[in-house]
């Protein structure tokens, strides 16, 4: 018998075996075309729709978990939860449990302790299936997450939806089903009453998907009720089987190469800016997911050698465990290596071997598990007659293998790349920058100034942290408040109206009064301007009226964990400055990819300033001079850099992003049009060759790629007050 004749009868004997186990192997392929996706999106960023995966995850579990249900239900003639879940506890959660622990152990290792604890406390609400509300409520930002501190526990956030979806659908199965039994219904009226029940779920849910992808599009990624529309498209099919297996056969290939082109096609267009998602955004690769599986069903399609090829089949196996595996390799392996041909040979390698380990030696036994498989294979290690399964013997030699690749791709990783002005101090002029800021005004640094830029250029040539007061852990530990605003500034930023007794500064008789607003930057601000109030003698009163994530512009933007009294603190601004009519407002917000809320893209530049300025016009008449300033310069995310056991003060000198650039041009045109001035931050925080360190002398400066850290507010009070008298702002 030739090769292919063998190689034929195999393919054959692999479809019977997976019919006879109600095993759909183009579902395993489209398993692996989702996770693939997904770990080349985490890995490469590319393609640009990857994390799309997850939405055909959704689809193929809410069909192959409700087609389970129903059939268990006909062929029993009830539905027994005790074990459906533990089926769902033997499948789920033995990998995951083994993941988690072991990612928090390694995090102790890798991170210091502060950010070894968060990945604790992630993990515990991951173990009990909320991670997506826990990150939710700490304002994490999928799409951000790849620039910010990063959860090696993130990913888990799909499988909470999942098991929180399947905490209530089974329950309305049951109860559809005790009816059923009542009227003494058909299994097809079942069928018929449980397609109908879902298909209102998934469009209430679909609804409140794209109410919160235009007012909080990063809180409705991780929203249940936003995606359970995509588990319900998956549970709908289920429900449908019947009249999908009439699908004529010629018909069937048709559709799947159309689903796979669709989810293709998602890849490639959809995109981590695309408007409502995970809504509209999301219906392509839902779509095509629905496509695929629609189109198997009763008989699997012809023509599709693609997702039902041994290799397609076995990453679909493993692809939960590589789902599990994936993003704590990309994290911690992130944290000792560089990015390199080496580091992403070596994610590959060691995610999957892994992968392969957790299916073969974890997740596949103990799912098929029982008390009678238990006992023999007790008594077999007992009589030293254990012996593993060839498949069990050729997957831990692939696992090895591949490990050992894994330490060899680490060991020869190229050496770290060394600063190239680290220890040269280069000068180099600050209006002279090819990003951008030869567009922007020349600055003349005063003596105040120049000895803090003296500071800067020190910090950027330590080799060791210094001993730091505070110490960079306590930034981080306790409320978002405490991170980004002393306690007397943060004790003014929660309510619609700014309370006089904590929000002004200063005596109420000082000839100078300024108003300060703008969102959390301006709260960081807010410090200097408090002590420079109460430093005057009695010459200047600042009232504050900054509110964190309140952007002090015209329209409302659609920023997570926006406030409520937002609106009312604004309107509350303008009516204040409207009385007191004050010698200057100084404007300060934070420079971000901003959203209108409602709107479909990001603010333009000029559209950001545009909104600055519509609100300005309701009071320019009341002030002498209007005053933008601009955010700390410098992005870099400080907390993950820091956190590192590996880390150096090199390791978190950030850089002066296009996008600072951008809204800085916008201001200062502004600024200018308005008779105003627009101040330049960079000398407080960065270099002349436009590098930022995370720290001057002994004192914390960053706590995050926005915010200076508040003991960093004293330090430059003098510096800030000499750049705005000099722009011809008094003070005092």
């Amino acid at each position: 018998m030739n090769l292919s004749a063998r190689y034929g009868r195999k393919v054959r004997k692999r479809r019977r075996e997976a019919e006879r186990a109600h095993q759909r192997l183009d579902i395993q392929g489209l398993r692996m075309v989702a996770v693939l996706s997904v770990f080349a999106n985490h890995l490469w960023h590319w393609p640009a729709g990857g994390f799309v995966g997850v939405d055909v995850f959704f689809v193929i579990s809410g069909f192959l978990i409700t087609g389970n249900l129903l059939r268990n239900a006909e062929e029993t003639g009830r539905l027994s939860f005790r074990q459906f879940y533990w089926n769902r506890v033997r499948r789920i959660v033995p990998a995951a449990t083994v993941v988690l622990v072991l990612t928090y152990l390694l995090s102790t290792i890798v991170f210091l302790p502060f950010r070894s604890r968060q990945i604790g406390v992630d993990a515990l609400w991951a173990a009990f299936f909320g991670a997506n509300w826990h990150f939710l409520r700490i304002g994490t930002d999928y799409f951000q997450a790849a620039a910010a501190t990063v959860s090696p526990i993130q990913h888990y956030w799909s499988l909470s939806i999942e098991e929180q979806f399947y905490f209530v659908w089974p329950a309305l199965i049951f109860i559809i089903g005790v009816v059923i039994v009542r009227k003494n219904w058909s299994h097809s009226r079942r069928s018929m009453i449980a397609g109908t029940v879902m298909a209102a779920i998934i469009a209430m849910s679909l609804m409140w998907a794209l109410h919160e992808a235009v007012q909080s599009p990063p809180s409705a990624y991780f929203d249940t009720f936003a995606r359970v529309w995509e588990l319900g498209v998956g549970a709908l099919l289920a429900t449908a089987v019947g009249l999908l297996a009439k699908i004529p056969r010629n018909l069937k290939p048709v559709l799947s190469w159309a689903g796979l082109v669709l989810i293709g096609l998602s890849l490639v267009f959809v995109s981590e800016t695309m408007p409502y998602f995970p809504a509209a955004g999301a219906l392509p690769p839902v779509i095509g997911a629905a496509l695929v599986i629609a189109a198997g069903v009763g008989q699997e399609p012809e023509y599709q050698a693609f997702l039902r090829s041994p290799v397609s089949g076995y990453v679909g196996d493993i692809s939960y465990s590589l789902y599990l595996v994936h993003w704590p390799v990309i994290v911690l392996l992130g944290a000792t290596m560089d990015a390199s041909g080496s580091f992403y040979v070596a994610a590959v390698a060691l995610s999957f071997s892994l992968s392969i380990a957790s299916y073969h030696l974890i997740e596949n036994p103990l799912r098929r598990a029982n008390p009678d498989k238990v006992r023999a294979f007790a008594e077999a290690i007992r009589k030293q007659k254990y012996s593993p399964a060839k498949s069990t013997q050729y997957a831990s030699l692939c696992a090895a293998s591949l490990l050992a690749i894994a330490g060899i791709a680490w060991l020869t990783q190229p050496p770290p790349t060394a600063d190239a002005d680290n220890i040269s101090g280069a000068v180099v002029d600050m209006t002279a920058d090819d990003k951008g800021a030869a567009t922007l005004p020349a600055m003349a640094l005063g003596p105040v100034n120049t000895v803090l830029q003296g500071e800067i250029a020190d910090a950027l040539k330590a080799t060791e942290w210094p001993a730091l007061n505070p110490s960079m852990e306590s930034l981080f530990v306790g409320g978002q408040d405490q991170h980004m605003a002393t306690p007397e500034v943060a004790a003014c930023t929660g309510t619609a109206v700014a309370p006089p007794e904590l929000c002004h500064y200063g005596s109420a008789s000082a000839p100078l009064k300024i108003v300060l607003v703008g969102d959390s930057v301006g709260v960081g601000y807010a410090e200097i301007f408090r002590e420079l109030a109460l430093s005057s003698d009695g010459r200047l009163q600042v009232f504050n009226q900054t509110m964190q994530t309140c952007a002090f512009t015209q329209d409302p933007l659609a920023r997570i964990g926006a406030i409520s009294d937002c609106p009312a603190r604004k309107e509350a601004a303008v009516d204040l400055i409207n009385n007191v009519k004050p010698d200057a407002v100084i404007i300060s917000n934070a420079y971000m990819s901003d959203r209108i809320a409602g709107a479909s893209r990001d603010m333009s530049a000029q559209e950001w300033s545009d909104s600055i300025n519509h609100i300005i016009e309701r009071f320019k008449s009341s002030t002498k001079k209007i005053v933008l300033l601009a955010p700390p310069a410098g992005h870099m995310a400080i907390k993950d850099c820091f956190s590192k056991v590996s880390s150096r003060p090199s390791s978190c000198v950030g850089r002066i992003l296009p996008l600072w650039y951008s809204r800085a041009e916008a201001e200062q045109k502004l600024a200018a049009s308005l008779g105003g001035v627009w101040i330049d931050s960079r000398p407080w925080f960065c270099s002349l060759s436009q590098r930022c360190p995370s720290f001057v002398g002994t004192t914390p400066a960053r706590v995050d790629e926005t915010h200076m850290a508040p003991p960093y507010a004293s330090k430059i009070a003098t510096a800030v007050a000499e750049t705005i008298t000099a722009a011809g702002v008094p003070l005092a």
